[in-house]
């Protein structure tokens, strides 16, 4: 019999679902729930989460926000139709206001202010008070214009409202001022040299002819008569507010999506005439259709708005989107436009609004999680797999209803399906799984905790100090795969397993280990308890107080085996880290057939 240099475990590198697990990496998991890969690739059983507040009843958090308005920060969320702020000192919850239950619900911060969409209307909040309806900005379609009419363009109709402006210059000879809309609704202002005047005293209207006839002659000047009136077209204001989604903001603009009428569509926010982007104003025909398929998802890129479908291969299924100006030959405007181009045909978006961007390359989800790197072609890109080492577990789920967040803080890409969530350290690239017994709504990180709404309205929070799932005990599972120690031909005999484990005030680890020739073993426990008056408990009392990490010495039987795969549990409240597993290993003669 010959001595094998002992193999040594000290390097976790997450799980690999593979169906072959005898090809597994020494440090890789054949299996693995509720143990975290760490940054220094060591195994810590996860933390667990609790509550911020007692239930709002059996609804759904249907969309969360956090951030600061005037340099005070809000956390809001929305259940049950409607919106509230919750209190992260006291817990308690400040309704907002009414809106749909929707699921999901949008809300994202601009202008200072934060913006609802729930799939049925558009709201806004400002930091105080209650949620508003958002009427819409009203543009000024044109200016210069001669009382006949015309003029120079200037802004485009807003899709939520149907209030518009127009700005005349006064000859002071006519009285009847032409709009460029007949069969309005009303005439809602008139000012003349700035000071509002008085219908029937001063002027009267004709809604038909879409004139405003004036008693007295407005004198000459240059946009010194100022008219508004309404006429609503009922199919406007619905592309805007039957949106689901915000794609974030490119070249100034903000981009909306996910209406169920318009799937294909993107909406796009319209410069003022303030010069700035206001996500109050939708200007009509500025919207844009990509491809054929639904759009589920708009990142921007470094310069370029990645766009994804759940197109075909007859058809792509990714696209990018640049800026483009060119000046209008009827009004000599400068027109800016964002065209599309095709990406890849073959490898699209699945889960509406769900796509990360992780060290700034998108990460997608298609039959699996892509990563788009970018090349060095301009305006090309590749869908590089990433989901290779869990892709077993992902094959038989409905992906579309998958959630994701980039816990960014600690450097975490999150997939979670159901009570499942699968976790990507990109950090030291390994995947690991919690199994959690909620099942999460949504995800946001609140000062770098991360949160999640629950489908029985409540919101928890994870945080390191917390042993239990909400006061489930959290059962860790780590397995190695089947590993040969490089020999398959060779019979080995394990005597020993040399185990470290970092030191807490109570902490253990139960391992047990399988063969080829035999499927179960002893339980053998590592555990170790620092002394602390917090932490004493006198029926089982300890002096210990090293903080160095902790070795432990079990003696095993492992007899004559080909294959040899460890199993580490945890199932209790305290904590675990594992440091390293030595395995010392003697070979003998080859393996015998049975």
């Amino acid at each position: 019999m010959s001595q094998v240099n002992p193999v040594t475990i000290d390097k976790f590198l997450g799980v690999n679902k593979s169906e072959t697990e005898t090809l597994l990496q020494l440090g890789e998991a054949s299996e693995s729930s509720n143990w975290i890969v760490t940054d220094d690739n060591k195994l810590s059983k996860a933390f667990g989460y609790a509550k911020l507040f007692a239930s709002l009843g059996n609804h759904k958090i249907n969309g969360m926000w956090y951030g600061e308005l005037s340099g005070i920060p809000h956390f809001i969320f929305s259940c049950n139709g409607h919106l509230y702020e919750h209190n992260l000192t006291t817990h308690a919850n400040t309704d907002l206001g009414a809106i749909a239950n929707a699921y999901p619900t949008t809300i994202f911060a601009n202008n200072n202010s934060v913006y609802i969409l729930d799939g049925n209307n558009y709201y806004k909040w400002t930091g105080s008070g209650e949620i508003l309806l958002v009427v819409g900005y009203t543009p000024t379609v044109a200016t210069a214009s001669p009382p006949t009419g015309g003029g120079t363009l200037l802004e485009s109709i807003n899709y939520l409202t149907g209030q518009k402006t127009q700005k005349f210059s006064g000859n002071n000879d006519a009285t009847v001022y032409q709009l460029l809309e007949t069969n309005i609704d009303s005439v809602d202002v008139v000012k003349v040299g700035g000071v509002e005047k008085t219908v029937t005293t001063d002027y009267t209207v004709n809604l038909t002819n879409g004139t405003v006839t004036f008693v007295v002659k407005p004198p000459t000047g240059v946009n010194n008569v100022e008219i508004t009136w309404t006429k609503v077209d009922a199919a406007d204001r619905p592309r805007i507010t039957k949106c689901k989604w915000y794609g974030g903001i490119y070249y100034s603009r903000l981009w909306l999506f996910g209406n169920p009428d318009y799937k294909n569509t993107r909406f796009v926010s319209g410069i003022t005439i303030a010069g700035v982007s206001d996500p109050e104003f939708w200007p009509k025909f500025a919207d844009s259709n990509v491809g054929k398929y639904e759009i589920t998802d708009i990142k921007t890129q470094y310069d370029k708005q990645l766009i994804w479908t759940t197109g075909d291969s007859s058809e792509a299924s990714a696209w990018y989107s640049t800026n483009e100006t060119y000046t209008d030959g009827n009004s000599g405007l400068v027109v800016t436009i964002f065209p599309v181009y095709p990406i890849n045909a073959k490898i699209g978006h699945v889960a509406p609004g769900q796509v990360q961007i992780i060290n700034n390359n998108p990460f997608t989800i298609w039959k699996g999680i892509y990563q788009w790197a970018s090349t060095y072609v301009m305006n090309e890109k590749n869908a590089e797999w990433m989901s290779k080492r869990i892709q077993n577990d992902l094959d038989d789920l409905d992906l579309r209803n998958a959630l994701t967040i980039d816990w960014n803080e600690r450097g975490i890409y999150m997939l979670c399906v159901g009570k499942r969530i699968w976790c990507y350290n990109y950090r030291v690239d390994a995947w690991y799984i919690l199994d959690i017994p909620h099942t999460p709504t949504c995800f946001l990180a609140v000062d770098g905790k991360l949160c999640f709404g629950t489908d029985n309205g409540t919101i928890m929070r994870f945080d390191e100090s917390l042993p239990t799932y909400d006061g489930e005990k959290i059962t860790a599972v780590w397995k190695m795969g089947f590993y040969n120690f490089g020999v398959d031909w060779l019979r080995k005999f394990i005597q020993r397993i040399f185990v470290s484990i970092k030191p807490f005030s109570k902490t253990h680890i139960d391992i047990t280990y399988e063969t080829d020739i035999n499927n179960t073993s002893d339980v053998y426990t590592a555990s170790y308890g620092l002394s602390g008056f917090d932490t004493w408990d006198f029926s089982d009392f300890s002096f210990e107080t090293n903080y160095s990490p902790q070795p432990f010495k079990f003696k095993i039987r492992a007899k004559k085996i080909d294959y040899f795969k460890l199993c580490i549990t945890n199932d209790d409240t305290d904590v675990a880290t594992v440091l390293s597993i030595t395995l010392p290993v003697r070979t003998g003669g080859e393996v015998k057939g049975r």
